[in-house]
């Protein structure tokens, strides 16, 4: 990327400029000034998680917070419940915010809120985070029994409104049972294992299954999913490592299925990181700062468009870079599309 000519480089920005960009995972806590910082950086549209481990009621006040926040921020932000929201946000220079659960906890047994969540614009949720749940396992569990009775019924609901099934932190059997079940899988921030050997990473056969249903792999930025480093000693991954997992998902599932979900997590609080080095083996140590530093070229939202500088100084031409920051999002988003099915 450093070598790009001045030209290659221009016409590489305007690219960017022009196409949708869509982030399938953000954790970061949005603030008025952080949500313009968005905005500011050419993301068309992202997927906040809006709830994991909370009970209905604090879901339902989470998903109130969030429209209400998007409205006072209306010069930047728009809600995002169809994919034509992302058409109208392009065009208007701000940022179509869906909401995401990354566990199904607020579901309390309950399939029926499935519908509740949904009509109140929630479109992806995520089976699992890490642990087990009422619905199957996460990444973490040892071992993985698959899904369980109740998680086959919410999967079968899911499908009948259209609404997307997350697998990121979810365990590799459960994965597969779901894949196998669902109509619309995806992997919304999830990198390979093979190039980075993590269990938060997915195995080539889930990545394949995943896009023989025609879902989506986002790439995530987090450091110990990137590339194993001392992050305790203040090393951290580049940009390059990243472009690695795009390159070897390009290859192993095709351009179509490749996307970006950075999974940043900014102005956020020192609990959070605390939580973080609770596990070290799958998230990595805190660096010195006390923080986690995501890969040097992308070190925050700012720096998304180096993304598609660094493919295009690899070699990948304009239509699969646009595929890649934000028209594979935009196809599978299409599929949540209308209240009823």
């Amino acid at each position: 990327m450093n070598g790009m000519m001045p030209a290659a480089l221009e016409r590489v920005d305007r690219l960017y400029d022009e196409t949708p960009v869509i982030d399938g995972a953000q954790a970061s806590e949005f603030t008025p000034r952080y949500m313009r910082e968005v905005r500011d950086a050419g993301v068309t549209a992202t997927l906040v998680t809006v709830a994991w481990n909370h009970s209905a009621d604090e879901a339902m006040a989470r998903i109130a917070d969030w429209r209400e926040r998007i409205e006072r921020n209306g010069d930047v932000a728009l809600f995002g419940a169809s994919s034509s929201s992302i058409a109208r946000a392009k065009a208007e220079g701000k940022v179509a915010y869906w909401l995401a659960f990354q566990n199904a906890e607020p579901l309390e047994g309950d399939v029926r809120l499935v519908d509740a969540y949904w009509k109140l614009g929630v479109k992806i949720v995520q089976l699992t985070y890490n642990g087990r749940n009422a619905l199957g396992c996460g990444c973490r569990c040892e071992p993985d029994r698959g899904l369980t009775a109740f998680g086959r019924r919410v999967i079968a609901r899911m499908n009948d409104l259209g609404m997307l099934v997350d697998l990121s932190h979810v365990g590799d059997r459960t994965a597969a049972e779901t894949i196998a079940l669902a109509d619309h899988p995806v992997f919304s921030h999830a990198n390979a294992r093979a190039v980075c050997d993590n269990v938060r990473n997915k195995p080539d056969e889930l990545l394949e299954a995943v896009a023989d249903k025609d879902g989506i792999v986002g790439i995530n930025a987090f450091p110990a999913f990137v590339r194993r480093t001392r992050t305790e000693r203040g090393e951290r991954p580049t940009l390059d490592d990243l472009l690695v997992h795009i390159d070897y998902l390009i290859e192993l599932i095709g351009e179509d299925h490749v996307g970006i979900g950075l999974d940043l997590i900014e102005n956020t609080g020192k609990e959070e990181f605390e939580l973080l080095a609770s596990d070290p083996e799958m998230w990595g140590l805190p660096d010195p700062s006390g923080g986690y530093r995501y890969p040097e070229g992308i070190d925050s939202v700012r720096d998304l468009r180096n993304i598609a500088r660094g493919m295009a100084a690899g070699g990948h031409g304009d239509g699969r870079i646009r595929k890649v920051l934000g028209g594979n999002w935009l196809r599978v988003l299409r599929e949540t599309d209308g209240s009823e099915r």
